[in-house]
């Protein structure tokens, strides 16, 4: 059952504020994002921050549902110390944008105002566009443990599903939820099932560079053993079965992880 696994996974993803154009339905917003809010540059130097997170964060994923990266929880410390490296340039970029935007606010501000007048849209909100701070953009991560994703779903499922005494359309969406609980699971599922493919090959390499003496052996007994921790971490996520499924192949394999 899904409400009996191990919080032993976790959905890491970044998240910002202000980054992006069009972050109010304001026309007068929309003008401001376009105008000045990040120039090429400034956007060039933010999305370098977040790729630095992501390529970070692949490293050491188990896994991905969706484009989400799945992250163990012994990992979590890891991706901690990055985000606090990171946030650090963050914060010195932001400083230097708002600034930028503060020096220049007059000259922005009759840009704005020329352009909602050509649009025939009123200008009296402009001086509430300006950033009074520097948190005016901002970059965050959010931890989300995938169990819990799961079973929020099915629990929402289960909600709906009363729901449909009174209508009959909520059976339907409830059967919607469910179904999508019923994905993710069966990603992990299969993450697994990959995971045990990728030992499986990896320890046919191992067995014929043994045999060759290859300089192949040391590197492929790290990805054996990196492999083998990435199924164990979603076995116990998947529950006692799966992992002593994994407990009785690695048995079989010990020897091949023996220096």
């Amino acid at each position: 059952m899904v409400r009996e696994m191990r919080k032993s996974l976790y959905i890491v993803e970044l998240r910002t504020r202000g980054w992006g154009v069009g972050i109010s339905h304001l026309p007068e917003e929309r003008i401001l994002t376009t105008v000045f809010r990040l120039s090429s540059r400034q956007k060039n130097m933010l999305h370098g921050l977040k790729n630095d997170f992501y390529y970070h964060l692949r490293k050491i994923s188990v896994f991905t549902i969706g484009d989400k990266y799945v992250v163990a929880e012994k990992d979590l410390p890891y991706v901690e110390r990055v985000f606090r490296r990171i946030y650090e340039r963050f914060v010195e970029i932001r400083r230097r944008i708002y600034e930028d935007i503060a020096g220049r606010w007059d000259e922005i501000r009759g840009v704005i105002e020329e352009r909602l007048r050509t649009m025939g849209l009123p200008t009296s909100r402009i001086d509430r566009l300006k950033p009074e701070h520097e948190s005016f953009i901002d970059m965050y991560y959010v931890v989300i443990p995938l169990t819990f994703t799961i079973d929020e779903l099915i629990n929402v499922s289960e909600e709906l599903e009363k729901l449909a005494k009174e209508r009959d359309e909520y059976r339907m969406i409830a059967v919607r939820v469910r179904e999508e609980a019923e994905r993710n699971l069966a990603e992990v599922r299969r993450a697994y099932e990959d995971k045990i493919r990728e030992l499986e090959a990896t320890i046919e390499e191992l067995k014929k560079a043994l045999k060759e003496r290859s300089r192949e052996v040391y590197r492929l007994r790290i990805k054996a053993r990196e492999v083998t921790e990435d199924a164990r971490e979603i076995a116990k996520f998947l529950g006692e079965e799966t992992l002593e499924d994994l407990k009785h192949k690695l048995e079989s394999l010990k020897e091949f992880f023996i220096e």
